[in-house]
């Protein structure tokens, strides 16, 4: 599939200068909760929720203006596939680079949201100072979590469609795409 077939086959749900509106939106106020004297000459630990965090990650970090240390996890449910499977650990972070740190975790799209809810609750058992999140995408439908488990900051918000580009894939391809794609129906 090319990029011709792609803009054919597909609806352009939220253009590129959309995104990097949010994308600045969510440093300011990232940067504003990290300015709060709890966090008085510490540094962030963040974690790039790998692969899809990836793309969103190096956007939004050119905006943070607080001192981070930028580290990977890589946890899927999905690898190659359109559903979501077991959850399935490449690389986790180990206990010492948890406890007592401030963390942010980095990813791409809250959809069913169990993969981060897992991350979060493992990275929560090494007893991290404190621990965030922050997405990207959140998708509107009801099969979310059923603790209640939300990110702690969000981007944008779209329907429920199969959606890819920036950092998120259809098929392992196409997270570079600059811009959030669907289908057409």
């Amino acid at each position: 599939m090319t990029l011709d077939d792609i803009k054919q086959q597909t609806d352009l749900l939220i253009g590129e200068s959309h995104i990097d509106q949010a994308i600045q939106a969510l440093a300011q106020r990232l940067n504003q909760f990290y300015s709060n004297e709890k966090f008085a000459g510490k540094s962030i630990t963040a974690y790039c929720v790998m692969n899809g965090g990836l793309y969103f990650t190096g956007q939004l970090m050119r905006n943070l203006t607080f001192p981070l240390s930028l580290k990977y996890l890589h946890a899927s449910r999905y690898g190659d596939e359109t559903q979501g499977a077991e959850l399935n650990w490449r690389v986790r972070p180990s206990p010492a680079e948890l406890q007592g740190k401030d963390i942010l975790l980095i990813d791409d799209i809250f959809d069913e949201g169990l993969t981060l809810e897992a991350i979060y609750q493992e990275c929560t058992e090494h007893k991290p100072n404190s621990i965030n999140s922050v997405v990207l995408v959140d998708k509107q439908h009801l099969r979310k979590p059923k603790s209640g488990f939300t990110p702690n900051f969000i981007g944008l918000e779209v329907e429920d469609r199969y959606i890819f580009g920036c950092g998120m894939d259809y098929k392992g391809l196409w997270r570079n795409l600059p811009a959030i794609y669907a289908f057409k129906r």
